[in-house]
């Protein structure tokens, strides 16, 4: 391995004069999240935490107190105004509910014991489209909104039927109605295509479905512009680049271009282009460096989309394409919502290493009054830890023992200087989950945490991370806990030999981090002084077979089927319980009980296998916890555990008593 230039990218402009972060902090607060923009940009609503669970609230734009619309046990989730603005649908429980902008006259829409998501208004405001498995696939069906009455209401009202949009066979991952109502685009995954997601769009009328062509692209977030066109992300030329269809929805403009990426395959709202309302410009994401800008561009075009020969460059990525400019007051990850009525805004959500996300307001040069500043509509970070001590991360690379170019972020605490007279810290090598995601430079008050406690913190995109390009994010198809995890290990050698390491290395991540972690462990077992497995899976094909859909088909795509014989060494290559015998260092490992992306079985498996070795390891169970830590006092005593165990076994202090 070989060291390469490290690069450190500014964030938030905010002093840090303060004490460090501590769990209690981290977790006495929950940011607001699901900012949707009123369509007449008086207000704007959104879900927080309040009585133990998320809660719809809505907030005037000019300022003055949220309001709490909804009270119930159950969290809601991803709120949508109707076209004139007076009500708002939700989903709470699995059902979806109309409730009006005041919080009056709440009305469940349609329950379904196998649950509903994502609905979103038609144009006209008499429909309302939602995803459900009621049939067994995740297809988008039709419903007739309720209609806001006057006067006493029937006693016994005639609930409404949904009609399916979509067959079955077709698993829809998010969709858009056309502005005049008579069509829908989704983006969706099909078996006949290895379940790689394309869009397609539907006539309402006749049910006909028109397929995008793709080729071998994976093509995801379709919006519509007013001429019937469509924007979408596509990887084509071995990049995330916006593309747009014409409103006959066969000529393609690449509207970015380059080696840099535009969006990522989930399409997810916030992480897609979106039009201005005259449809002259639009505006996208460009990922870079652990963060992401928002770029505003003129919908003109650079070169036709076409894919790509060969494997993208590893070359620096260069500046936003097309003629866009960068309206994003500080780096960070930054994500588009939605444009104010007159085109001169966009909202968007902000966050970084040193503030929660919020919601801004950000002018578009050009366009906006001439003076005019991005503004801050929500303050989310609590006024004692405004003066906090955060630590920014910085950019770093190194070369994998193969000649790949693996980048990573790097939090050292502050006396960590790597000169004279600088402490040596141990260091932890974090992983992110997916593995189809990247660490962002986000909140993530954890990393903070293990800061304060004296630990530097590298996160490691290793291949198969997304934010580099097609090539190096299938870099991990059918070499899962192989390829990826020695990117992981030589993260950790790279590490230690650094001037400001004391050689110490952790290996700690949740999800496929958590699984990467036990693969660590027992491919390099002597480089590791301890481990935390969060949630992680331990033998993939046992996995495939007990896990959610999601997880199996991402699991098929990148490592074929576990029952086809000629897979199956590399599912047991990949299986870090069929070498528990190796493991050298302690090991923590925390699961929920309700998990469906990586059963309970697995860390069952896990601890047997250590258990029948004789290894040092301990392991708790969140029984009303799923994947991942959704309620506070499982989060705080989640950290907790975390830093006591890395306190004894990583920074050798003696056990609390």
């Amino acid at each position: 391995m070989t060291a390469e230039p490290v690069h450190t990218v500014g964030s938030d402009p905010r002093p840090a004069t303060g004490d460090p972060l501590t769990i209690e902090q981290a977790t006495g607060f929950d940011p607001p999240r699901e900012f949707r923009l009123h369509p007449g940009d008086r207000s704007v609503a959104f879900t927080a935490e309040a009585g133990g669970a998320r809660q719809l609230f809505v907030m005037s734009l000019r300022g003055g107190q949220p309001v709490q619309i909804t009270a119930s046990e159950q969290a809601i989730s991803d709120p949508q105004w109707s076209p004139d603005g007076r009500r708002l649908t939700f989903v709470r429980d699995g059902s979806i509910w109309v409730i009006d902008a005041d919080g009056a006259r709440q009305v469940r829409v349609t329950a379904h014991p196998a649950g509903n998501s994502r609905p979103r208004w038609s144009p006209d405001g008499q429909s309302i489209g939602f995803i459900s498995r009621r049939r067994g696939w995740s297809q988008l069906w039709r419903i007739d909104a309720p209609i806001p009455r006057r006067g006493r209401p029937a006693a016994h009202p005639k609930p409404a039927e949904p009609a399916a949009v979509t067959p079955t066979g077709l698993d829809v991952e998010e969709f858009a109605w056309s502005p005049d109502g008579t069509r829908i685009a989704l983006a969706g995954q099909r078996e006949e295509h290895d379940w790689w997601s394309g869009v397609s769009v539907v006539e309402l009328a006749t049910g006909e479905e028109r397929r995008i062509p793709q080729g071998s692209a994976w093509e995801c977030g379709p919006h519509w512009l007013a001429d019937g066109g469509l924007l979408l992300l596509s990887d084509a030329d071995g990049w995330f680049q916006v593309v747009r269809l014409d409103a006959g929805l066969r000529k393609r403009t690449a509207l970015t271009g380059g080696p840099r990426e535009h969006g990522d395959p989930g399409g997810w709202f916030g992480h897609v282009p979106l039009a201005s309302p005259d449809g002259s410009r639009f505006v996208h994401l460009e990922v870079h460096d652990g963060v992401s800008d928002l770029i505003v561009a003129p919908m003109t075009g650079t070169v036709p989309a076409k894919r790509g020969r060969g494997r993208p460059p590893k070359i620096p990525r260069p500046p936003a394409a097309g003629g866009g400019v960068r309206i994003d007051p500080w780096p960070g990850v930054w994500r588009a919502i939605d444009w104010t009525v007159d085109g001169a805004w966009v909202a968007a959500i902000g966050e970084s290493e040193r503030r929660p996300q919020d919601l801004w307001l950000l002018p578009v040069p050009g366009v906006a009054a001439e003076g005019s500043r991005p503004r801050r509509v929500t303050d989310s970070l609590p006024a004692v830890l405004r003066s906090a001590r955060f630590v920014e991360a910085e950019r770093v690379a190194f070369t994998a023992r193969d000649g790949l170019r693996i980048e990573g972020n790097l939090f050292r605490p502050p006396g960590a200087t790597g000169k004279r007279g600088g402490t040596r810290v141990p260091t932890i090598v974090y992983l992110h989950g997916g593995p189809t995601w990247q660490s962002f430079r986000a909140w993530l008050p954890f990393k903070q945490i293990l800061v304060r406690e004296g630990f530097a913190v590298l996160d490691v995109d290793f291949r198969g991370s997304t934010g580099y390009g097609r090539a190096f994010r299938l870099g991990n198809v059918d070499g899962w806990g192989h390829a990826d995890v020695h990117d992981c290990v030589d993260a950790g050698r790279w590490a230690a030999s650094q001037p400001w390491s004391d050689g110490r290395l952790v290996v700690h991540g949740g999800s496929y981090g958590g699984y990467l972690t036990l693969c660590a462990l027992v491919e390099e077992p002597g480089l590791w002084r301890a481990g935390v497995d969060l949630y992680g899976d331990s033998e993939i094909a046992e996995s495939y077979r007990h896990g959610d859909r999601i997880g199996r088909l991402d699991l098929r795509r990148m490592m074929g089927d576990p029952d086809d014989p000629t897979r199956a060494d590399g599912f047991r290559r990949g299986s870090p319980v069929y070498r528990a015998e190796r493991i050298e260092a302690p090991v923590l490992i925390l699961h929920g009980r309700k998990d469906k992306r990586v059963v309970p079985l697995m860390t069952e498996r896990m601890v047997e296998a250590l258990t029948i070795e004789d290894k040092l390891h301990e392991v708790h169970w969140y029984d009303d916890e799923g994947h991942g830590w959704e309620r506070r006092e499982n989060r705080r005593d989640a950290w907790k555990r975390i830093v006591e165990f890395l306190r004894v076994h990583a920074l050798d202090k003696p056990p609390p008593t």
